[in-house]
């Protein structure tokens, strides 16, 4: 068997052995806004998380903005930790609205778009869901800033995100140990990248994010390895101009530490002032930040703790105060 035979035959083995059949479709027992699926509740968000072998990482995110909510919250949101685990099969395991994803790969950086793709895929199969949001365990989140501007969007076709149009192609040239040119492989004729949200976080409507994660997606994601860039190419090619971008807002998605002084230092720990600028609100000075990336364990719980009144999950748009509402008035207050 020639080495292109055996390489198509080993990528076809590993999409048949991802399949997990089953029966059991994951809902929530409440929910902020109207379900898309008639008749079944659906999570009004899903935080696919790519974590990695940091155990401190994983605490920070699961004690903060990613502990479990309190019950009698009107905000369904799941957290799904999607972590690598080489093997023959894929699993999971659930924890209230928490699921832990164990899918057949490195934990490497060429291939998170497998992680990525294979979550989306995951996710179409077995949770009834409004949208999706990844993101790596290096970030703070302030759910419920982005419930309240996911509240607002279309439900079907969205894709959002810090937007990067018409990039160049970088080919031959080594990023994080991957080789930019698989991707002209991938996609002949490619002349520069289309459209794609860059960075640590970026969100679609479950629609798009079941349209980009078949199998020969996952196929793709082999041999690609900019992850942000092959969703994109994705959303692009099999949606072209009927998907909906929208370009998040300068403030909406920060990095934990400042570009103009990209040092060694500066990256390693970002200053408290820094943090507070990112995390609290324009009313006590900040930027309001959804996302803030690249930031240590112990500046994820520092975020927390600074907007913690703005980004509890209470079901209530334009407040939130941390307290449980009432379910029905959270549903009627939405229209």
């Amino acid at each position: 068997m020639s080495g292109t035979a055996l390489l198509a035959a080993c990528v076809v083995a590993r999409i048949a052995q991802f399949r997990e059949p089953t029966s059991v479709v994951l809902a929530p027992s409440h929910e902020c806004w109207p379900s898309v699926y008639p008749g079944a509740p659906a999570y009004d968000l899903v935080v696919v998380i790519a974590v990695g072998a940091n155990a401190l990482r994983r605490e920070a995110l699961r004690e903060s903005w990613a502990a479990p909510h309190a019950a009698g919250t009107a905000c369904s949101v799941m957290h799904l930790l999607a972590h690598a685990a080489p093997g023959p099969r894929v699993y999971h395991r659930r924890t209230g609205d928490e699921v832990l994803l164990f899918l057949n790969t490195t934990d490497t950086y060429e291939r998170l778009p497998v992680k990525v793709i294979g979550s989306l895929q995951w996710l179409s199969a077995h949770v009834r869901y409004k949208y999706v949001l990844k993101t790596d365990d290096d970030a703070w989140i302030c759910t419920h800033a982005l419930l309240e501007t996911f509240g607002a969007f279309p439900r079907e076709r969205l894709y959002w995100g810090k937007m990067n149009t018409r990039h160049a192609l970088i080919a031959n040239v080594t990023h994080h140990g991957s080789v930019h040119s698989a991707f002209t492989r991938a996609f002949d004729g490619a002349t520069r990248y289309s459209t794609y949200a860059f960075g640590a976080a970026y969100a679609l409507s479950a629609d798009v994010a079941a349209t980009i994660s078949d199998a020969s997606a996952l196929g793709v994601a082999e041999h690609v390895h900019i992850e942000d860039v092959l969703v994109g190419e994705l959303i692009s090619r099999r949606l072209g101009s009927s998907v909906r971008v929208r370009d998040a807002r300068r403030s909406a998605i920060s990095l934990g530490y400042t570009r103009q002084q990209d040092s060694a230092s500066t990256r390693s720990r970002a200053t408290h002032w820094h943090l507070r600028r990112l995390c609290t609100a324009a009313a006590d000075g900040g930027k309001g930040s959804m996302i803030v990336h690249r930031i240590f364990p112990q500046q994820v719980r520092t975020c927390a703790a600074m907007a913690a009144r703005r980004c509890a999950c209470d079901g209530r748009v334009g407040r939130c105060d941390g307290r449980p509402a009432n379910v029905s008035q959270a549903v009627s207050g939405l229209g």
